[in-house]
């Protein structure tokens, strides 16, 4: 029986141990970053509104405050 023991001891040692060096893996890792398309539409939109201000927009908006 106390060799069944320490054998799940040192398993679950191995495991704990596993999983921090995981954990610390992926906190160290850096974020990716996103690249400027190459291709299709123009990475230089300047001041491009993407949306109509509309009645229904400025209601909505207004009763939000």
């Amino acid at each position: 029986m106390k060799q069944n023991s320490t054998e799940r001891r040192s398993f679950l040692k191995k495991v704990l141990a596993g999983s921090a060096i995981g954990a610390s893996m992926a906190i160290g890792a850096r974020p990716k970053t996103a690249k400027a398309a190459t291709t299709g539409r123009s990475a230089d939109r300047g001041q491009e509104t993407l949306y109509q201000e509309t009645e229904a927009f400025r209601k909505y908006y207004d009763s939000l405050r």
